[in-house]
């Protein structure tokens, strides 16, 4: 069976009660892990920056905006969901999107999930290198060169191939299905074959999850999918995400 990650994000909506709900109906799934997402909204977008997802389903048509509205948890927050996930015996991740989040974060997780957005991020790969955990790196946006690149970066940095996953990727939000390019599962696996790959899903799921049991057929080792506990809830990460 792949490894399954269910994507909370912040559809907690800065509520730690809520938070603990969603951990519990993802381990009721059957998912390995829960992962949310730390950071501040400003170091992470510029106030101009525009909206890349559907704006009739999440009209705030401003990244600074949408982010300012999610970052209240903290260090101590993040601990005790933490704690809840070994409690409940669901590995517990969250995506760190700065330096600080890295430490922080660090002694909480078995391994770190990094972002699309962060593959040509070359101080933030070192430093989460320096950690030597295991690495599961989404390759949205990107070409070859630079999963290369950020590839050779981390295992500069001490890294051990077989602990670098790779996730293929398509960064719309929502995915139409045609536009998932799943072969491109088979081609990570023979360009890159020191490594596991796997499946980052942003497509409007069904019942069947077709596109996920096709990236799994493929040979994606690992599935990540946007969880909610109500795919009917307005906004953000609710209308591309699986249910329990």
């Amino acid at each position: 069976k792949p490894y399954i990650i269910a994507e909370i994000g912040v559809n907690h909506e800065n509520s730690i009660d809520k938070a603990y709900r969603l951990i519990e109906l993802a381990k009721e799934g059957g998912a390995n892990a829960v992962k949310f997402q730390s950071y501040k909204a400003g170091t992470l977008a510029s106030k101009n920056s525009p909206a890349y997802w559907d704006t009739s389903k999440e009209p705030t048509n401003n990244q600074f905006t949408l982010f300012k509205k999610y970052d209240s948890f903290n260090v101590e927050d993040y601990q005790i969901l933490a704690d809840y996930c070994s409690k409940i015996e669901i590995d517990f991740l969250s995506t760190p999107f700065d330096l600080e989040s890295v430490d922080f974060l660090d002694p909480l997780m078995p391994f770190f999930k990094i972002a699309s957005a962060d593959i040509t991020n070359i101080p933030l790969l070192r430093k989460i290198s320096s950690k030597n955990k295991p690495i599961i790196l989404s390759t949205g946006a990107s070409n070859k060169e630079e999963i290369n690149l950020a590839v050779e970066t981390t295992i500069k940095n001490g890294l051990e191939k077989e602990n670098i996953i790779l996730l293929h990727c398509i960064l719309n939000y929502p995915t139409i299905n045609k536009n998932a390019n799943l072969l491109m599962i088979k081609d990570l696996i023979s360009s890159f074959p020191d490594h596991q790959i796997g499946y980052s899903d942003h497509t409007l799921p069904d019942e069947e999850m077709k596109t996920n049991i096709a990236a799994f057929l493929l040979g994606a080792t690992v599935i990540e999918k946007h969880f909610t506990n109500n795919k009917k809830l307005p906004g953000n990460d609710h209308y591309h995400a699986m249910d329990k």
